[in-house]
């Protein structure tokens, strides 16, 4: 019978409990009492504070399954650990260090890495890092310093999460900054995770560098922020992110008392740049809730790639459901009628939708200036977003102005 493996789990370094493999594939977590009776918060809004285990069937419980890297990601680290990729609970041991958020893993008895090492610079980096960041696009935690940016080494703290290239999807490095810059102007009363492009050298010539939000940078020192995506927080396995609407997302922030209703509308109007910026690949490990003191705030918008100027994305729709109707297959063929379906999944009447479709209208011109005039992509890439922005803009949202006799 192999060994049950068990880690402890720190809530900003301050031991929360264990985490542990149960006969019959069953997964456990518990609260260390002293954790109990220091008036901590919970790690998450799905495991409330109690003394009783948590047992969780099959393999993690969602919220620490949802820490755990995705895609190419999982299988390096499978390989160089000498396990297979389904053995989640052994990935999260060896890679739990730094995780998303406030909580690490830690494995007592660290098992040393017995598979293949790969060759590739950057994914050795990530590997020695031992930290788990979830998602398929290849990342590695990177430290800013004041010669540029190097990996973070094993136990130490990233201030950054530097996005690869990637060879499916040309330029995705310079479309994602572009991406996420458009947002900035069209939401400037929304916080934009900060970005900028740079190399690391000996690794890498150019790296979207993304600022860590849960990693603030207080008296020279590096701290911790605890925040939880939307998956973790409907309690939804990590390729379960596709299920479910945005609707569900602005139900939770309506019926949490932590959540501000502020929100509701800054969320959706996140949903609206997103169709309109052709971000369709937007699920919900992309959005997520941001700790604050006894408040639960929208996290900075992150993750924003007009994925649909590719292929494999351009004759897809949005990646979670607009409303009770039924989504359209693409991108073009959002109508007012599926906006008006989304703003009433959101409890929003129409006039907050025109409202919100008539601020984005005035800030288009500085948006699509913004994309042309950047210094990163080429001239047709930029060209192509500015132009597949304003595409969208006249099919799906000018005629809501235009009904109501209003022009951008």
């Amino acid at each position: 019978m192999a060994e049950l493996l068990y880690g402890y789990v720190y809530f900003k370094d301050r031991l929360a409990g264990t985490i542990s493999q149960e006969p019959g594939e069953r997964c456990s977590f518990v609260y260390d009492a002293g954790f109990l009776s220091g008036g901590a918060e919970a790690i998450s809004i799905t495991l409330p504070l109690r003394s009783e285990a948590y047992v969780y069937q099959g393999r993690l419980h969602p919220f620490f399954d949802n820490l755990l890297a995705e895609g190419r990601q999982a299988a390096i680290q499978a390989r160089w650990l000498g396990v297979p990729v389904e053995d989640r609970f052994a990935r999260l041991l060896a890679f739990g260090e730094d995780c998303i958020g406030a909580v690490s893993v830690r494995d007592p008895k660290p098992r040393a890495a017995t598979g293949e090492a790969p060759e590739d610079a950057a994914e050795l980096a990530a590997l020695n890092s031992r930290a788990s960041i979830s998602g398929v696009q290849s990342k590695l935690l990177v430290v800013e310093t004041d010669d540029g940016f190097r990996p973070a080494t094993a136990g130490e703290l990233s201030t950054h999460i530097a996005k690869l290239a990637s060879g499916n999807h040309p330029q995705i490095v310079p479309l994602e900054f572009l991406t996420t810059e458009a947002a900035r102007m069209l939401l400037p009363d929304d916080a934009i995770v900060p970005v900028q492009i740079a190399p690391i050298p000996g690794i890498v010539d150019e790296a979207l560098m993304v600022r860590r939000f849960d990693r603030p940078v207080e008296h020279g020192a590096i701290g911790k922020r605890h925040f939880e995506e939307f998956n973790q927080i409907l309690n939804q396995r990590s390729e379960d992110k596709y299920e479910g609407s945005y609707g569900d997302m602005a139900r939770v922030l309506r019926e949490n008392p932590r959540c501000a209703l502020l929100d509701v509308d800054r969320l959706f109007r996140r949903i609206l740049v997103s169709i309109l910026l052709g971000n369709n690949d937007a699920h919900m490990k992309n959005f997520a809730l941001l700790y604050d003191q006894d408040q639960l705030r929208l996290s900075p918008f992150y993750d924003l790639l007009a994925a649909a100027l590719y292929a494999d994305y351009s004759q897809t729709g949005m990646a979670l459901k607009l409303g009770q109707r039924t989504n359209p297959t693409t991108l073009a063929g959002i109508g007012a009628v599926h906006l008006l379906a989304l703003a009433t999944s959101f409890s929003l009447k129409a006039a907050a939708l025109r409202e919100a479709v008539h601020d984005l209208g005035r800030r288009m011109a500085q948006a699509e200036e913004t994309i042309r005039n950047a210094a990163h992509g080429t001239t047709e890439l930029r060209d192509q977003l500015a132009d597949y922005m304003r595409k969208r803009w006249n099919g799906t949202f000018k005629p809501i102005i235009d009904s109501t006799g209003r022009r951008s």
